[in-house]
């Protein structure tokens, strides 16, 4: 038996194949849509990543710099200072050195002047012991 072929169900059926193949269409416009806001999210996800990353590198940079600066900032004033401190201790003994006469002269000329007040306070008081006729005799007479 040979069937026979509704017009209106071929209608149809075509009409449905052509429902179908759009919605096709659609979903697959949507899904390249997709896909591209996906590829696009990625890329600026990725930037960002790169550019935080980046940043991130830059600071740790800057900081090691600075702390570098700090550290040759340091040994540059260590550096000066040492040899002027070295100078400092090595003037000051250089100065007792050379002045090591002077000291000595100081110190001869105190006892000298010690040893003068002294005399002249002895004489003094062995002066005042005696009479005003031994004073004046100077001791050759009234004893």
């Amino acid at each position: 038996m040979t069937e026979k072929k509704n017009p209106h169900t071929a209608k149809n059926t075509n009409v449905n194949a052509k429902a179908t193949a759009t919605k096709a269409k659609e979903t697959a416009d949507r899904a390249k849509d997709t896909a591209g806001k996906a590829e696009t999210t990625a890329k600026t996800t990725a930037a960002g990543a790169a550019t935080t990353a980046a940043h991130t590198a830059h600071v740790a940079a800057d900081k090691a710099q600075v702390a570098a600066g700090k550290a040759v900032t340091t040994g540059r004033t260590v550096a000066a200072e040492a040899p002027k401190k070295a100078a400092a201790a090595a003037g000051s003994a250089w100065m007792m050195l050379k002045a090591r006469k002077v000291l000595a002269a100081v110190a001869g000329a105190g006892a000298a002047a010690a040893g003068a007040t002294t005399a002249v306070v002895l004489r003094r008081r062995a002066a005042r012991r005696r009479r005003p006729l031994a004073r004046l005799t100077g001791g050759r007479l009234g004893s």
